[in-house]
């Protein structure tokens, strides 16, 4: 695809966890709870942000009226995650971290600190909103295709994840809630999909520098896409930098497609749409589909409405699903679905209703007939299904997508500036500037790299690796070749192998290079010794096991095996003793013996 001539722009949103030891407004720890014995329950309503307007996100969000139930633990959450009591002290350690990695995109860093509330009504905050405030602006990144600009660095709590749901109620857990968040956001310099992966990735390698969370959810990429006479779509919810070139080129092309559908049906000559809802449970009563049987014998009802010259377009692809899936996911949102005449009516056992239908509503062959069936939510569904299609005249919606397989799915409209308010709990915070020069500017994974007394292709490998830390640490006093090959290889072949590798601890890693640094076992019995500690065995017993030989317990081996293989090859013998040895003695000094008891 020629991205150039689409006028692809794409920007990036990294939120990434701060390891600043406890959250960001109280003093609960970061941790992960394994249960939640306490419960609380919930309603979130919409209300007016600073301009006095509502956010059309968080409208919509508020329309689906949802309960939500939040689980936590007192060890990792309290009052203030509840949102029964105020904000304790900012976390000074977390917005110290933010005020260095705004040093490492050269931003400016902003002389008051001004918290502010972002309307969030799905759920994902008890309160209903997420404490976000301005960190610094400005700044750019180097990358191999020039410059990428950085708009805005913020400093952020992080929101609850959900657990699960059950119809109308959304279980969340709150030990994640409050955690420091910083969130960096680029301009749209990106015009590749391969150009988005390398910002992402040296912008993650770059938050590695200094002292954020590691693992799963930690770090989360949001992307806005644009291209010509399309709109921006922000994707969320990228863990997988792998997954990020796939899913801008499948945006470019869904672009594409829905301005081609807008095309087609101006072609068609429409330009309004008649959004009745009709009732159509009757024609259902002796239907054979077993899913609208069910239905409708627990009292539901199906209703049913004409897309006007839409014939053919719903079966339409667009990226990675047709315009058909895409209007369902609108549907999704209210936990309904549809069927229409653009689908293999036969498989679904309604070619008779869908006759029917279609006579009912006068509608001609170039028009598309849907239904949608339920207890709840029919005319609101029905409603954002017409809005949608509706919109095709128009091309683009403006909108909120979830990264979904290789494309993304609609989960709410792009939420504007009506969503901030000022936080009135925590008043501004000035910044001097002897506050933040005193704060030092971190060497980059990229710059310590340099300096690493490795190989490069293991140099590229552990500065990309969870086990970094470890191995700087390690690395001070070690071998660095052998500390970076048993984090990178050995450790890894072993969890393949099934080993429970992550019951190793740092403190047994540290007795073990040490005693090969001491010359008390070899660096041939080092994955002997880590398969021992997975399985549980105690670190002083395996080093006890495996330590050297001496002098005259090596000679008296060499001499049994040189007088019982007196026609043997010096190889052949010296192999004997290694095997015999089990990784206890030098390799060398074997063949020294061997060479002087046979000559």
């Amino acid at each position: 695809m020629d991205y150039q001539k689409v006028g692809l722009r794409v920007g990036l949103e990294i939120h990434q966890q701060l390891n600043s030891g406890t959250k960001l407004f109280c003093r609960c720890p970061i941790m992960k709870s394994e249960s939640f014995p306490l419960t609380t329950t919930r309603k979130i309503r919409a209300v007016a942000g600073e301009t006095g307007i509502v956010d059309q996100a968080a409208l919509h969000a508020y329309l689906q009226n949802k309960t939500y139930v939040y689980k936590y633990h007192p060890e990792s959450s309290c009052l203030v995650e509840l949102d029964d009591d105020p904000p304790k002290e900012l976390n000074q350690h977390a917005l110290e971290v933010g005020i260095q990695i705004a040093k490492m995109l050269n931003s400016t860093v902003v002389d008051e600190l001004h918290m502010m509330r972002k309307t969030v009504i799905d759920g994902s905050s008890v309160s209903g909103f997420q404490r976000t405030a301005l960190l610094a602006t400005g700044g750019v990144l180097k990358t191999s295709f020039g410059q990428v600009h950085i708009e805005t660095v913020c400093l952020e709590e992080d929101a609850a994840p959900p657990l699960e749901k059950h119809g109308e109620t959304i279980e969340y857990r709150l030990d994640r809630l409050g955690i420091p968040l910083i969130e960096i956001a680029t301009a749209p310099d990106m015009h590749t999909p391969e150009q988005t992966k390398e910002v992402a990735e040296k912008i993650g390698l770059l938050l590695r520098s200094v002292s954020v969370v590691r693992g799963i959810g930690s770090i989360r990429q949001d992307v806005n896409i644009s291209i010509e006479s399309g709109e921006r779509i922000e994707i969320k919810g990228f863990q997988e930098l792998a997954k990020i070139p796939s899913a801008v080129d499948n945006e470019v092309t869904r672009q594409i497609a829905l301005l081609e559908i807008k095309q087609e049906l101006m072609k068609r000559g429409m330009k309004t749409m008649n959004t009745t809802i009709h009732d159509v449970t009757p024609l259902f009563v002796q239907t054979k589909n077993v899913f609208l049987q069910k239905i409708i014998h627990n009292n539901g009802k199906v209703y049913a409405g004409t897309l006007e010259k839409f014939a053919g377009v719903l079966k339409k692809s667009i990226g990675d699903r047709t315009f058909g899936k895409e209007l369902s996911s609108y549907a999704a949102v209210y936990g309904l679905g549809i069927m229409h005449s653009d689908e293999d009516l036969g498989a679904y056992e309604l070619e008779s209703e869908f006759h029917a239908m279609r006579k009912l509503l006068g509608a001609s062959a170039e028009d598309i007939i849907f239904i949608c069936a339920g207890k709840e939510h029919l005319e609101q569904t029905m409603h954002a299904i017409f809005e949608r299609a509706l919109f095709c005249l128009r091309g683009v919606p403006k909108e909120t997508r979830v990264a979904d397989g290789n494309g993304s799915k609609f989960t709410r409209p792009l939420p504007g500036s009506g969503r901030m308010y000022p936080e009135s709990d925590v008043m501004p915070l000035s910044l001097t500037r002897d506050y933040i020069d005193a704060i030092e500017k971190p060497k980059t994974l990229l710059e310590k790299k340099e300096t690493l007394e490795l190989p490069e292709e293991l140099k590229n490998q552990i500065i990309r690796s969870p086990w970094y830390p470890v191995f700087e640490e390690l690395a001070k006093t070690y071998d660095p070749v052998l500390v970076a090959t048993t984090l990178l290889s050995t450790l890894r072949d072993l969890k393949r192998e099934g080993y429970a590798t992550e019951t190793i601890a740092k403190d047994q890693l540290n007795t073990v290079f040490a005693a090969v640094k001491h010359n008390t076992i070899s660096k041939q019995v080092v994955k002997d010794i880590l398969i021992g500690l997975a399985n549980g065995e105690r670190i002083l017993t395996l080093i006890k096991r495996y330590t050297m030989l001496s002098d005259s317990g090596l000679e008296t081996i060499v001499r049994d095996i040189v007088s019982k293989n007196p026609d043997q090859k010096m190889g052949t013998i010296v192999g004997l003793v290694l095997g015999q040895t089990k990784g206890r003695a030098d390799g060398k000094k074997v063949a020294e013996l061997v060479k002087k008891f046979l000559a």
